[in-house]
């Protein structure tokens, strides 16, 4: 009793046999494509990933050179400050006087000796 089973050959089942190819072919081309998409989307993440990284460097870097900016700049007007003081006559002769020992015409300077006991 052994029957033969034989596939019906009509339009129908023609064209869900292509039914059938087309939607593997369909899968295989969104895998395909996905894929790509894939590694687009994780390139673009690792550029971003670099790039922030960078960033955060370069912000770093940024507040540093800010810093010694205002240093500078502060400096920048202590030594205007001085050269203004050097070039006060006032100034100049004060200087001369309690460091250099300088006297106008008719002065005497006497240096006191230094205590023993401030050693």
């Amino acid at each position: 009793m052994a029957r033969k089973v034989k596939q019906i050959d009509n339009a129908y089942t023609r064209d869900k046999r292509v039914q059938v190819k087309m939607s593997r072919v369909v899968r295989k081309r969104l895998t395909v494509f996905g894929g790509f998409l894939v590694a687009i989307l994780l390139f673009l993440s690792v550029l971003l990933l670099v790039q922030m990284n960078q960033n955060k460097e370069l912000k770093g870097a940024y507040q540093e050179k800010t810093a010694e900016l205002k240093k500078l700049k502060d400096q920048e007007i202590a030594l205007k400050e001085q050269l203004k003081q050097l070039n006060s006559k006032e100034y100049i002769t004060k200087v001369a006087r309690s460091e250099y020992f300088l006297s106008n015409d008719g002065e005497i300077i006497f240096k006191l000796p230094e205590d023993d006991t401030e050693k």
